[in-house]
């Protein structure tokens, strides 16, 4: 079993690519064309324990980019309800235990080329960390 936690890897294949939505959802930058992206964001929100355990805020910031203005605002909207109102996304080798997401910053226009819209949204995923054996 592998120590390094995978709550990036769960929330990108077991959540937000299972949903169908207009582009494979990839990690840490927009493809090419129509996209959706997961970034991890800097974060120094920690509490720990006398156990050795402790509570870790992971902020990340999901950004899509499409031709179509509304169908990248909408799916934004989308993934906005879907991950406030989750209510668990298990880690595969035991990592973490999730207990929640907050949206930080509401989803919002980023930039405009002459092709492509991109909008963002920030959220913080409290996740509990067990002391290692």
């Amino acid at each position: 079993m592998s120590d390094e936690m995978d709550f990036l890897e769960r929330l990108v294949i077991d959540v937000l690519d299972k949903q169908g939505y207009y582009a494979t959802v990839v990690s840490p930058m927009l493809a090419d064309g129509n996209s959706i992206a997961v970034m991890v964001m800097p974060a120094n929100d920690y509490d720990h324990y006398y156990d050795g355990s402790y509570r870790q805020n992971f902020a990340f910031q999901v950004m899509t980019k499409h031709e179509n203005q509304l169908t990248a605002y909408h799916t934004l909207l989308d993934i906005a309800s879907l991950l406030k109102n989750i209510e668990d996304i298990p880690s595969a080798n035991g990592t973490y235990e999730f207990e929640g997401i907050d949206i930080t910053t509401d989803p919002n226009i980023i930039t405009k080329d002459d092709k492509y819209y991109i909008f963002a949204a920030q959220f913080s995923a409290a996740l509990f960390i067990k002391p290692k054996e």
